[in-house]
């Protein structure tokens, strides 16, 4: 009886520590529990094991642990595959030393989270349960009908998706595939400066696995979910109701693009693949929230991230709030520099309305930023500020009717806020992320500035959730009905499209690179955005679409230097392509159908060539091996 009774006591304090030990085990060997537990210790474990230690709110808890779990996560794997190399084994040894820890804090503190009390944790009404399964099926069914889904003639990589989306692939991939530490998979010779580690997540699960193409839109959804939570955590300390309708304008909220889509419904031109809302360089210039959620990686943990420490400052008495709030910042650096930059600007906020209570406990915010130093002086480039009005000049000529007309009636309601009292903290933060991209230039590209729009987009959500908290509901709903008909547009140019990324054949063909080429083989290919042999394959190539190493850093005169130099390889003298060959260790030649469009004779300059070796040939797509003495090379 004894001995029952002190197993029963030892498996309820430590039931959770059981089954993390147990994923552990299991995970080598059996691929579907490997991504269950890849899932576990990335999204849970480590914000189980840091909440113990602050004191959040339930509905804090929601967003925090999520976030928290995968930033440390996808840190602690990086730094250890420093040391011991990016493999399986150095993931569950990260794993099993998370399990360790987590054991190590119930036998200090105790196992909360006990099976007959665990929901407590998720404990929700049914109309904030509804608002946030609506968020996650909609995202989910957009981005699975969008991204990685087959149909007779190929994989489909269409809507907001179809010119990113292969860029994050090339790096998941390549990551997995030999590229670690890595260097730009698509502009060989440059360490990988771009904040990646959002795709090194996705990395991380699907290396547990294999080869999982289908998990990316997945996780997508589930990040975009854990944003709508963190709204929720910050806006509803002002009334549950201004939470939901934050919610559901900061992920489907923007201005009036819509007017486009209704304008050619009624006059019968309307065309899914012409019709779209967003208008690069015009008047509707401003991509949405919702479209930036579907394909911008980075924002997904960014904002979420900015969104938390926009609620943990908002006590600045709160030295443990502070500090977390520090942690947040100082390990998002990789996984998005902008968003460390707004959570600076929202620090900076906080402090300006906190002058009067100035004391040395702020300094705890600045103490976490170790965590980025390894990556801010890193070898990429580095960070200039200089004062700017690019952004005006190239894209909002006339800024009150640009920003009024793209931000739409939720910019209104923030402003209407101004004029009643209180959330000065919020207030101020939008002024400064208002301001910023209209006077500073941050980025290589100015179009990137337009980044702090999204940011903005936070207080400007939370405020109008505010004032539509306290506004009679028929004329609530009306305004947000109002705010969130762009997001129609978004999903009928989703759905309603099928760009084709890669045709079965080319499909067969990045699978054969996978099994038969050595991992970090570097193929000359065209600088196109869908490449098989490094979308699906994994593999490294010299040049790739001008303004992602472009928007990355490198100026463009060097990357136009290097498509000159590919443009020589597969139409020029021997010599030119020997040049290139030599210059970046190329080791195959691609040609595809983009290389065959823009090169028409290069299949048969190319079998021409003594040196190069035709080692697979299907449907037109060729694969040649460059066959020379190492000293040539």
């Amino acid at each position: 009886m004894i001995t029952l009774n002190f197993t029963k006591t030892v498996l309820e304090k430590y039931w959770l520590s059981a089954i993390f030990f147990l994923l552990c085990v299991f995970s080598v060997g059996f691929s579907y529990l490997a991504v269950v537990a890849a899932l576990v210790f990335t999204f849970f474990v480590p914000g189980l094991i840091c909440y113990r230690f602050v004191h959040l709110k339930t509905y804090e808890l929601w967003a925090f642990i999520p976030v928290f779990s995968v930033l440390v996560s996808v840190m602690m794997v990086y730094f250890f595959s420093l040391v011991l190399g990016y493999s399986q084994w150095t993931i569950v040894l990260c794993f099993v030393i998370l399990t360790l820890i987590y054991t190590g804090v119930i036998y200090k503190k105790g196992e909360p989270l006990k099976p007959k009390t665990f929901l407590k944790l998720t404990r929700i009404k049914k109309d904030t349960l509804l608002i946030f399964s609506l968020v996650f099926l909609i995202v989910l069914g957009v981005l699975c009908f969008s991204v990685w889904r087959g149909n007779d003639y190929g994989i489909v990589i269409t809507g907001s998706n179809w010119q990113d989306t292969p860029f994050h692939y090339e790096i998941i991939e390549s990551l997995n595939q030999g590229n670690f530490p890595p260097q730009t998979p698509n502009y060989i010779g440059t360490p990988l400066t771009y904040h990646y580690f959002v795709d090194f997540h996705v990395a991380i699960v699907e290396k547990m696995y294999g080869y999982l193409p289908t998990l990316l839109p997945v996780l997508n959804a589930v990040f975009i979910s854990v944003f709508a939570a963190a709204i929720y955590a910050l806006a509803r300390f002002y009334s549950r109701r201004a939470a939901l309708i934050a919610v559901v304008l900061g992920v489907f909220g923007w201005g009036l693009s819509y007017v486009g889509l209704f304008s050619a419904l009624f006059n019968g031109s309307f065309n899914s693949y012409q019709n779209y809302i967003y208008q690069f360089g015009q008047l509707f210039g401003l991509p949405s929230i919702f479209d930036n959620l579907l394909q911008q990686r980075p924002l997904l943990i960014g904002l979420p991230v900015f969104v938390l420490v926009l609620a943990l400052l908002r006590d600045m008495s709160n030295q443990n709030r502070l500090l977390l709030a520090g942690v947040l910042t100082g390990l998002v650096y990789p996984f998005h520099n902008m968003a460390f930059f707004c959570c600076y600007v929202a620090f900076a906020a906080a402090v300006i309305l906190n002058m009067r209570k100035l004391n040395k406990g702020y300094l705890y915010f600045f103490l976490p930023s170790i965590f980025a130093l390894p990556f801010i002086f890193s070898s990429g480039p580095s960070i200039a500020i200089n004062f700017s009005t690019a952004f005006i000049t190239d894209f909002a000529q006339n800024p009150l009717l640009y920003y009024v007309l793209n931000l739409g009636v939720p910019l209104i309601l923030a402003l209407i806020s101004f004029i009643r009292p209180g959330q000065n903290y919020l207030k101020l933060t939008l002024i400064a992320l208002l301001v910023i991209p209209n006077i500073l230039l941050l980025t290589p590209w100015s179009w990137d500035m337009y980044k702090f729009f999204m940011f903005a987009w936070i207080p400007i959500v939370v405020l109008s959730g505010i004032v539509l908290s306290k506004t009679p509901k028929i004329i609530a709903l009306t305004l947000i009905l109002l705010s969130i008909l762009t997001a129609s547009s978004v999903i009928i140019y989703n759905v309603g499209t099928e760009f084709t990324a890669v045709t079965w054949s080319e499909y067969q063909l990045g699978m054969w690179v996978r099994d038969n080429i050595p991992e970090n083989a570097i193929f000359l290919t065209y600088y196109s955005i869908q490449c098989p042999p490094s979308m699906i394959a994994g593999r490294l190539r010299v040049s790739s679409y001008v303004y992602w190493p472009y928007g990355h850093g490198v100026p463009l005169s060097e990357v136009q230097a290097r498509e000159k130099a590919i443009d020589n390889a597969y139409t020029g003298s021997e010599s030119q392509l020997l040049a290139v060959i030599q210059e970046y260790n190329v080791s195959y030649v691609y040609i595809g159908r983009d290389e065959q469009r823009n090169y028409p004779d290069c299949v048969a300059k190319l079998d021409a060539v003594d040196y190069l070796s035709q080692i697979y040939a299907n449907d037109d797509l060729y694969i040649y091996q460059i066959v020379l003495a190492k000293d040539t090379l």
